[in-house]
């Protein structure tokens, strides 16, 4: 704020224009939170007031938005991103009562602020925003609030998980009065808003209150309304929905827990999860979503054997091609859909092994040549469905046994597999060939797997030299 108030003081004094700063960036100084999306209005030329003040810092100007044009202006340098609009409405009372929720409707001249700070009594507050900021609720400024931008929903939600807020009563009835128009927004808002809910704890709790309270997530996955009607059989007392919802909780309580594994696969877990998959989603919000739709294919599944015994047979595999079509939907990449998609077909290959009680060099490298770098998110997934699971049919269980046996496999895979998971990192296809006259029914890709199995069972060293003495000798 140092370098950008006093650069846009001096172009609203020259073009004689008001600008205020508004919104979150208020809401969250008042709560002692850090929030980087500065938002400012300008009563008029606001295209003319980014411009000057992007050249005043030689930052770039963004036009986005549609018929209501915005410009953000960043500085990657210097870490800056502020956002400048026009006012919409004859004054700032009157833009501040266009905004989604009262603890966002607030504003303050930037001429009244000094050295960074904000008094209250320089806030402009016309919908009474300070005192649900003081009580911790969420409250919609006006009745058609969710007519006008229905994706608002979503932030209702969003913003509740991240200021730990309570849904003021009468908006919680006029989210489920107008639920049903969040399926003519963007799927890519959808998306947006979808993932910043993802980025919390308990995001679990969520997707259950937007379920049970607001009836707002069959709206944004139609696909989950079969799931409440089956999923009890001999291993579930509870339906398909409600046990996924409880997988994401155990998946979650597992992933934040301090001592849940041991010191180096919790840290293994930990650099795992941070890593970005595309945009700014990282791997934790996609095992998220794949605990939570791991069992989406039950009802297309559902089979009734000659004993009367319910059976889901293959529901991974129905659920994989449901799950790739969600993402899809969702206008998530590429990387993302394949990674939801292995995730939902692969979540019972652990389970098998410990049903098989096997867990022998052959299986295991079987398992990770599959499940390659995912291999860490299968396990945490299906750890996490085998406890929800047990735990509502025992409630005493510890479920000490399949803890260690996905533990073995996780210690397994990053101490012996994960090395040579890139053999290009120890010998490549094009040194094989410079090395070797190889015949014409000879495949490389085929020599650079006897080499990583040779390494995992521990016959040859992970050298270039040895891998190259191997090949020889096959040869």
């Amino acid at each position: 704020m140092d370098l950008i108030l006093p650069r846009l003081r001096e172009i609203g004094d020259k073009k004689d224009v008001k600008i205020y700063l508004v919104g979150g960036y208020i809401r969250d100084y008042l709560l002692n939170k850090s929030n980087e999306d500065i938002d400012f209005v300008v009563e008029k030329d606001a295209e003319i007031v980014a411009k000057e003040f992007a050249e005043s810092i030689n930052g770039k100007l963004i036009t986005l938005g549609g018929r209501h044009k915005f410009y953000r202006v960043v500085d990657s340098k210097r870490n800056v991103i502020v956002d400048i609009s026009q006012l919409k409405g004859n004054d700032i009372n009157e833009d501040l009562l266009n905004r989604d929720f009262t603890i966002n409707s607030l504003a303050v001249d930037i001429d009244k602020i000094e050295n960074g700070e904000i008094s209250n009594e320089n806030i402009i507050d016309v919908a009474n925003g300070l005192d649900d900021l003081n009580k911790g609720i969420i409250r919609h400024v006006k009745d058609n609030t969710f007519e006008d931008d229905p994706i608002r929903m979503l932030r209702a939600v969003r913003f509740m998980s991240q200021l730990e807020f309570e849904l003021d009563d009468t908006t919680k009835r006029l989210i489920k009065r107008n639920k049903e128009k969040i399926k003519d927004m963007p799927y890519e808002r959808i998306t947006h808003e979808l993932f910043k809910l993802l980025k919390y704890r308990r995001t679990y709790y969520y997707f259950n209150y937007m379920d049970r309270t607001l009836n707002i997530l069959e709206e944004i996955f139609p696909e989950i309304e079969p799931m409440r009607e089956i999923g009890k059989c001999k291993y579930h007392v509870v339906d398909s929905l409600t046990h996924s919802i409880y997988t994401l909780k155990v998946a979650e309580d597992i992933i934040y827990a301090d001592s849940y594994f041991e010191d180096h696969v919790r840290k293994a877990y930990e650099e795992h999860t941070k890593k970005i998959v595309a945009s700014d989603h990282t791997r934790l919000d996609l095992i998220k979503l794949g605990a939570f739709f791991h069992d989406i294919g039950k009802p297309s599944a559902k089979k009734v054997d000659e004993t009367g015994r319910i059976r889901f047979k293959g529901h991974e595999i129905t659920g994989a091609e449901i799950v790739k079509k969600i993402a899809e939907r969702l206008k998530l990449s590429i990387k993302e859909r394949d990674l939801l998609y292995k995730m939902v077909a692969k979540h019972m290959l652990p389970l098998v092994l410990y049903k098989n009680n096997d867990v022998s060099g052959k299986a295991l490298y079987g398992m990770f040549s599959e499940l390659k770098e995912d291999t860490l998110d299968i396990l945490l997934i299906s750890l996490a469905d085998i406890i929800a699971t047990r735990k509502l049919l025992y409630p005493g269980e510890e479920m000490g046994k399949f803890k260690v046996h996905i533990e073995y496999m996780a210690n397994n895979y990053l101490t012996r597999y994960k090395e040579i998971e890139k053999i290009s990192n120890i010998i490549t296809g094009k040194e094989i060939m410079q090395k070797f006259d190889l015949g014409e029914n000879v495949l490389v890709g085929d020599l650079l797997e006897e080499v990583r199995k040779a390494i995992y069972y521990g016959k040859i060293s992970a050298n270039k030299e040895a891998a190259l003495r191997y090949i020889e000798k096959i040869l």
